[in-house]
């Protein structure tokens, strides 16, 4: 008799633990590896033939599905034994229906996650439903097999499991604060954030650190949402978001820094090189500041704006050659500017660059910096485009240049 146990892993990625060592696997993949996680999925029960085909062969252009399921079956089957598996794990063919068949224990985070929410939702005792939720909250550790984006089943049943684990979240943010266990909270927020950038998860990490009087850490997460949703999401904050920003700014003015603790916190952790990059509603501030001291001071500004293109000039829709492009453009931007310099990236394509007494013949002189340095790592198919206008006259300049990789 074994007392060995295997354990599936199928929240964040897949794979598989025996006695609680991994299991080295093929490409999970691989059609015949996709079948053994549905398989897997749905075990103990089965998986009738018919939905097996139209979930793995219905686009095929094969003439005989029925003829390529029976082929993944069989090297599903000479897989699992070269594995070698305890309690010989094979597939079952019986009554049209394909079932894993195991003398060993199996189990899974999928079911032990779906056990731990249908039984909180069934007890009333408060503590045990905390315990539970905390142990589904844990056991979620990202999408249902993510790199099955091509299979429409583990799509919705991915979408499915994202549901009930923010119902888990909203459940948790209701009973962990009653207990005053905000650093708990922070955590499970904290965690929820790297998996799902959504601004929920960002707000309730700032409402918890302010609750534990962390305003600088607060401040801190509430700059990460703005990069976050301008920049990888082109959207802008919400009212919520900015209603944390003005609680923020009032918790500041009951502390009790000196002038000298105040002036560090407000300076640089360490002295860089190139020029200062802000999120856009900060760049909007230095902007407004940059207009008040040019009144005073005739000092003269620039203002640019580089945009990706493809190489007829046209917008790019290329979202994998923007992730690419978009980085390297950043990176010649900071390292052709002074420090005096600003610049932030207004969506996912473009940068806006204020050079501060600067003249249009030196804004020049800089911009043709850019687009050197940009040019020692093009991404092919990608060119820039630019555009200048002076501050202090609000009267853009009639020519815009464009660089086009070759």
């Amino acid at each position: 008799m074994t007392h060995d146990t295997i354990y599936i892993k199928l929240f964040g990625e897949f794979s598989v633990w025996v006695n609680g060592q991994p299991v080295p696997l093929d490409n999970c993949t691989t059609k015949a590896m996709r079948v053994l996680q549905f398989l897997l999925f749905r075990y103990p029960a089965g998986v009738s033939r018919n939905t097996l085909m139209d979930a793995f062969f219905v686009d095929d252009s094969t003439s005989d599905p029925a003829n390529n399921l029976n082929v993944t079956i069989s090297q599903l089957r000479r897989r699992l034994k070269k594995a070698a598996l305890p309690g010989e794990v094979g597939v079952q063919l019986k009554s049209n229906q394909y079932t894993l068949t195991c003398s060993a224990p199996i189990h899974s985070d999928v079911t032990r996650f779906e056990e731990c929410m249908a039984q909180a939702g069934q007890t009333t005792d408060a503590d045990q439903r905390l315990e539970l939720l905390l142990e589904a909250e844990q056991l979620y550790s990202g999408d249902f097999l993510p790199h099955l984006a091509m299979d429409d089943w583990a799509v919705t049943t991915a979408a499915k499991y994202r549901m009930d684990y923010f119902a888990c979240l909203d459940a948790l943010t209701q009973l962990l604060p009653e207990r005053g266990e905000w650093e708990q909270l922070l955590g499970i927020a904290t965690r929820a954030s790297s998996m799902h950038p959504l601004e929920e998860f960002f707000c309730l990490r700032i409402d918890c650190l302010m609750n534990l009087e962390r305003y600088q850490e607060a401040k801190q997460v509430y700059d990460q949402a703005i990069r976050t949703l301008t920049e990888d999401f082109v959207v802008k904050p919400s009212a919520e978001l900015t209603r944390r920003f003005q609680l923020l700014s009032l918790a500041n003015q009951d502390s009790h820094e000196t002038i000298f603790e105040l002036n560090n916190q407000l300076r640089e952790a360490e002295h860089q090189r190139g020029a200062y990059y802000c999120s856009y509603p900060s760049f909007i501030d230095v902007y407004r500041m940059c207009c008040r001291m040019i009144e005073r001071t005739g000092q003269s500004a620039c203002l640019l704006l580089y945009w990706l293109v493809d190489p007829k000039g046209h917008a790019l829709t290329d979202t994998d050659k923007i992730a690419q492009a978009a980085p390297l453009l950043s990176g010649a931007i900071h390292d052709s500017l002074r420090r005096g310099d600003a610049f932030t990236q207004h969506g996912r394509d473009r940068f806006l660059v204020l050079l501060i007494g600067t003249d249009r013949e030196n804004c020049e002189i800089v911009d043709q910096r850019i687009q050197a340095r940009y040019k020692q790592q093009p991404v092919r198919g990608v060119a820039l485009r630019h555009s200048l206008q002076t501050v202090e006259t609000d009267m853009p300049f009639p020519n815009s240049g464009i660089w086009q990789p070759q």
